[in-house]
């Protein structure tokens, strides 16, 4: 139970960047817009785009990396130990549905929106 418990808390902070990306992913590649249009008039308002701009970056990233962290911590045990003068480390993976689901939810979202930042900052123009 304790396993389900971290995979709805690693799930919340997951709604933010993936309404984000669905919204930014439906309006510019596909051209529906019902999703991101309420975004884009929240934004028109320049003070609230600044205070996004500079907020947004956190609580996507970091909320991403809590979502993973937390279920990483449900996914795997890590041992470290000494045998025979040697230093030996194990991990040890348990196989839950949601924790994995949520695991690679945010990493798949985290790879996103990294690879969007630095594809769109710094390539060759």
């Amino acid at each position: 139970m304790k396993y389900h418990r971290l995979a709805v808390a690693g799930f919340i902070p997951l709604l933010a960047p993936l309404y984000f990306v669905s919204a930014s992913l439906l309006k510019y590649e596909l051209g529906i817009g019902f999703l991101f249009n309420p975004l884009e008039a929240f934004l028109a308002v320049s003070q609230r785009r600044d205070t996004f701009n500079l907020i947004s970056p956190m609580v996507f990233l970091g909320g991403l990396l809590l979502a993973l962290a937390l279920n990483a911590y449900a996914l795997l045990q890590l041992d470290v130990g000494k045998e025979d003068g040697v230093v030996v480390g194990t991990v040890k993976l348990r196989i839950k549905f949601l924790n994995l689901a949520v695991a690679a939810g945010s990493t798949l979202l985290l790879v996103t929106l990294v690879g969007y930042v630095f594809l769109e900052n710094f390539t060759y123009r």
